[in-house]
């Protein structure tokens, strides 16, 4: 996981590709400069079954509160196990390029995923830390491909709510509108809303809800 971070970050930073062209004389470099595109990019992440999620949270300087991830797994519609992947204050700790200490609100959560068939890996950051390999487990009874889909956002973070931000399903065994041929369907929407009212979540077999609970500040 951290080697293909470090390739898309090398991508990202603008790199370009040189082709060495042979000829009977001598070798040619083609300059041509191909920039790397957004388009290109797009395909690479597609190829590598890797998906890029920012959420932008934006938590006011003044509100003091903890921030927690947490891992919902579900079956059907029930929900089988709960879990926190991570915990974070804001405002929380940090340093400025000078070395001084200061304190930032949470903004932005960032969350990487690599769909490993099996397995789901994730890179998570919320505010200046987080896991680099975080490790998504799907139980073999489960057999069907896995997607993501987030979820949209609310204009305002309270104490006390959860917030689902992300959607790990499978896809659900169907048939063609003619019956004739079986297929397999998936969340067609690029946002879901939180009171999960979308008709996939009563024909996922199995999916992993990621969000975030917001408590009162630690003492």
């Amino acid at each position: 996981m951290k080697l293909i971070i470090g390739l898309l970050i090398s991508v990202l930073l603008g790199c370009t590709i040189t082709t060495e062209v042979y000829s009977q004389d001598n070798v040619v470099n083609d300059h041509s400069e191909r920039y790397i595109t957004k388009e290109d990019l797009e395909s690479i992440l597609a190829l590598l079954n890797i998906d890029i999620f920012k959420f932008k949270v934006n938590f006011p300087m003044d509100q003091k509160c903890t921030v927690f991830l947490y891992k919902q797994e579900y079956e059907k519609r029930t929900l089988k196990k709960e879990d926190i992947i991570w915990g974070t204050p804001s405002p929380f700790g940090s340093f400025d390029d000078q070395g001084n200490f200061i304190e930032k609100p949470l903004e932005i959560i960032r969350i990487t995923t690599k769909n490993n068939t099996k397995n789901f890996s994730l890179f998570i950051r919320m505010g200046d830390f987080g896991f680099n390999d975080y490790k998504l487990k799907i139980d073999s009874l489960y057999k069907n491909p896995h997607a993501c889909v987030p979820f949209k956002l609310p204009s305002d973070y309270k104490i006390g709510s959860k917030i689902p931000i992300l959607l790990i399903g499978s896809f659900w065994d169907s048939t063609s509108k003619d019956g004739s041929m079986k297929v397999q369907r998936f969340c067609m929407e690029k946002e879901l809303t939180s009171d999960f009212t979308n008709q996939a979540f009563d024909m996922m077999p199995h999916y992993f809800i990621l969000g975030i609970r917001i408590d009162e500040p630690r003492q």
